[in-house]
């Protein structure tokens, strides 16, 4: 089954110093804030799916039509993973929510510390506010993650979110690798912090194969992967990394350098999945990754060795 992460708005109350709405703002002094088109993007993805809706560049429930996004959605019987930090909703928008989500569903919150540190990196973040909302959802039926990014501030506190976790209702506690470490030896976390906790408290964890070298692999060999992406201004990409950093790296991720011929991306408005996928460029591109010599230079980079 093919499943699909989306991006249904640009919009964030957050300022995390290395996103690329942050990036973006302080180069050019403007935010390219954009929602999805709700029918455009339910037609899309059609029935019977796995939809992760995903905050790259901004968090999914800023969407101003978000609730009626995930009915939509559940109407056509797709299961969902909403990835959020879980600031600024009020406890009536979130039972709304929680109304709507079924066992098949998840929602992660993106936490990365405690009340005295998790807004240092994840700045305009409230944890009164968050705590409401975990409160909220802990009568319910679907699963509920944590996901905690290890930085040098708070890695001292892994162990005690871990354990806060579970006082919370949460199914897993999850710690996350994250490229906002590269070249940034101030956030970079001791890797004695981080193996001892495996080492002595795997029963918190769900994942204890966490490693700070561990590489992604989004791609593999069958098409389509399971990362085939969509932002919010409605265009497609094989996978999320590259939607992601389209900003930063615009020269890589062109429309050229990723599906050939094309002169620009392929957009949901435009475009049925089934189009989109039976067009030779973009089987040409999920060809190339099946050897790494001939794949993208994005998925030598962030992928590493792939299978083949």
């Amino acid at each position: 089954m093919v499943n699909f992460h989306i991006e249904p708005t640009s919009k964030c109350t957050l300022a995390c110093p290395l996103c690329e709405r942050t990036w973006l703002f302080e180069k050019f002094k403007k935010r390219n804030l954009h929602e999805i088109n709700v029918d455009n993007i339910v037609n899309f993805i059609g029935v019977n799916k796995h939809v992760s809706l995903c905050g790259n560049n901004g968090d999914p429930i800023y969407h101003s039509k978000f609730l009626e996004l995930v009915q939509r959605f559940k109407d056509n019987n797709c299961s969902l993973h909403i990835h959020t930090n879980g600031s600024a909703k009020t406890k009536v928008w979130w039972n709304k929510l929680k109304a709507m989500l079924t066992k098949d569903d998840h929602i992660t919150f993106a936490i990365d510390g405690l009340k005295d540190t998790n807004h240092l990196y994840r700045k305009n973040a409230k944890w009164d506010s968050i705590m409401n909302a975990i409160d909220t959802l802990k009568d319910r039926e679907f699963k509920m993650i944590w996901q905690f990014i290890p930085f040098k501030h708070n890695q001292h506190q892994i162990l005690e979110a871990g354990n806060l976790s579970k006082t919370l209702g949460f199914d897993e506690f999850k710690l996350l690798q994250s490229d906002r470490w590269l070249g940034k030896k101030d956030l970079m976390p001791d890797r004695e912090y981080v193996d001892d906790y495996y080492k002595t408290q795997k029963e918190v964890l769900i994942n204890p194969d966490f490693s700070l070298d561990m590489q992604p692999k989004c791609l593999k060999n069958d098409l389509p992967s399971e990362n085939l992406y969509v932002d919010a201004e409605g265009d497609f990409y094989p996978c999320c990394w590259m939607g992601t950093h389209r900003y930063k790296y615009k020269n890589l991720f062109s429309p050229m350098k990723i599906f050939g011929k094309t002169k620009k991306l392929f957009n949901i408005k435009d475009n049925t999945i089934n189009q989109i996928l039976e067009n030779q460029s973009v089987k040409n591109f999920f060809d190339s990754t099946k050897q790494f010599t001939s794949a993208h230079e994005c998925c030598k980079i962030h992928c590493g060795e792939l299978n083949g």
